[in-house]
């Protein structure tokens, strides 16, 4: 270990280096040095994450190293607690493989023949999906490219949204028409990029990734899912699928980790059910509080639902930005 610590080197190994350290993390505002996300991320990867001043970090850091010495709390402004939640809408843009509506509890032909209203979850998620369209849910779509690409830009542009903080366009891995549209055709802010720690998965990501900077759209950031399980009577994650491969991922992208999600029982079950709104889990949660974190409005405090985010503000399918 260093005797000077670097805004490169990963927090877990700073913490395991100098017993007592994680206190100067917690001084600066960062204060699960334990979770699934900082023990994974460098110290400028934090540092960005939870939006403090890295190099202020780094110097109270080595001066701990030096003397031991613990700062004093910094004063971190708390962003006001939202009384109603955001206005959120789901483009499922995996045409030929949807899943999403059986996941919120919404059935085929849920969206009358010849309405543009997209249909709303029992906490009102605004949804669109091919599989609204169809008689039966496991009915095939078998279409070539171009007609995929064509629903997902009439899925945007056509379908009333009513007036959104926040739409997600939820795309099928890979670089094929689907996410490609997206990205050529759609004012997207940004894309979250989503993994599993295998290497085969990171390498396929990793395409995608290339692609969202060949098509100059920002990455916002990195969920690794499936990265471990919590084994029954064990505190330790066991990573069924080997190392997390979030870092790599981090490096490739210059994005920050925002979550590390477990292998949970718990998500199929809600699923199959219809019912995913109503998961709660802590990795879940830091995920979630880490999106938050990096869509600040003019980096300023976490912006209040209806207000404008930095992933747009969306009203009948166009983007306020």
């Amino acid at each position: 270990m260093s005797t000077q610590i670097t805004q490169d080197q990963v927090i877990r190994q700073v913490v395991e280096g100098y017993p007592g350290i994680d206190q100067v993390f917690k001084a600066h505002g960062l204060p699960c040095t334990g979770c699934h996300v900082s023990t994974y991320e460098t110290v400028a990867g934090g540092a960005r994450t939870h939006r403090l001043q890295l190099d202020e970090l780094l110097a109270d850091l080595n001066q701990f190293v030096a003397a031991g010495t613990v700062p004093a709390p910094k004063k971190i402004p708390m962003a006001k607690t939202p009384s109603a939640g955001y206005r959120v809408g789901i483009l499922d843009g995996d045409i030929t493989g949807p899943s999403i509506p059986r996941m919120f509890g919404l059935a085929s032909r849920a969206m009358p023949q010849g309405s543009l209203n997209a249909p709303r979850s029992t906490t009102g998620i605004a949804v669109m999906s091919m599989n609204l369209l169809l008689e039966q849910e496991d009915q095939a779509v078998i279409w070539r490219g171009p007609m995929v690409s064509g629903a997902i830009k009439q899925f945007f542009n056509d379908v009333d949204w009513g007036e959104l903080d926040f739409l997600f366009v939820d795309l099928p891995p890979g670089t094929s028409d689907a996410p490609m549209t997206a990205m050529q055709a759609l004012p997207l802010d940004g894309v979250v990029v989503v993994s599993t720690p295998q290497e085969l998965a990171t390498m396929v990501v990793t395409k995608a990734v290339h692609m969202a900077q060949r098509l100059e759209v920002p990455i916002l950031g990195v969920v690794e899912n499936m990265s471990y399980v919590m084994l029954p009577g064990s505190d330790q994650p066991y990573e069924v699928f080997g190392p997390s491969q979030g870092p790599n991922l981090v490096a490739v992208s210059g994005a920050p980790l925002l979550g590390r999600l477990p292998i949970d029982p718990e998500i199929a079950r809600l699923c199959d059910a219809g019912n995913i709104e109503a998961y709660r889990s802590d990795p879940f949660g830091e995920m979630a509080a880490n999106f938050l974190k990096i869509v600040r409005s003019d980096d300023k405090a976490v912006a209040a639902p209806g207000s404008r985010l930095k992933l747009g503000r969306l009203v009948r399918g166009t983007s306020n930005r």
